[in-house]
């Protein structure tokens, strides 16, 4: 049920992404909402569930995008294995680091994508913009903030630890006298 949910919602991301963000095709505030998903899957979900829920969301965003084949799952792989093993490694409470290491992933990610392009196909590349990529970084760790609370929200109603109201309510009588002396 998870890898089903945080499909579509990668899903809804990407066409969110490609239609309503996207402004014109090189606008540089097009935050990239995938890349968030892409983050919360490396924090708080195994591997085998990650790449499963990436596979089919990284190929419609490729789809999408209409760049060179291939472009976004080798985005989205590289990051969410980069993050991972980044996670992994590092002893501070995860609060602390989780959205400002998106930011620089996204910065050495889109780096080793624009160098990789170079080498293989350099008519297809704009120009790299240092400020532009700074911009899109600070962009992508201030939608982190409230994405990642969305997903961890959903992520709790899934697995069912978020209280029901029906508990909540308020019970009348006596709730620690037990069934069997109750009237």
């Amino acid at each position: 049920m998870i890898i089903l949910v945080y499909t579509l919602l990668g899903f809804l991301f990407v066409i969110l992404q490609t239609t309503v963000f996207m402004v014109h095709p090189v606008w540089p505030a097009a935050p990239d909402l995938y890349f968030i998903l892409v983050a919360y899957l490396a924090y708080r979900v195994d591997l085998l569930r990650g790449l499963v829920v990436l596979f089919p969301v990284s190929w419609a965003m490729d789809a999408f995008s209409g760049l060179m084949i291939g472009t976004y799952p080798l985005i989205c792989f590289l990051a969410f294995v980069l993050l991972k093993i980044m996670d992994a490694r590092v002893p501070v409470r995860e609060s602390l680091y989780q959205v400002p290491l998106i930011g620089a992933c996204y910065l050495v990610v889109s780096r080793l994508v624009y160098f990789f392009f170079s080498l293989f196909s350099p008519d297809a590349l704009a120009s790299w913009s240092w400020p532009l990529m700074l911009l899109r970084a600070t962009l992508l760790v201030l939608l982190a903030w409230p994405l990642f609370r969305f997903l961890e929200f959903i992520n709790k109603r899934l697995q069912g630890k978020l209280v029901p109201l029906a508990v909540l309510r308020v019970r009348t009588g006596n709730r620690y006298r037990s069934r069997e002396d109750r009237p």
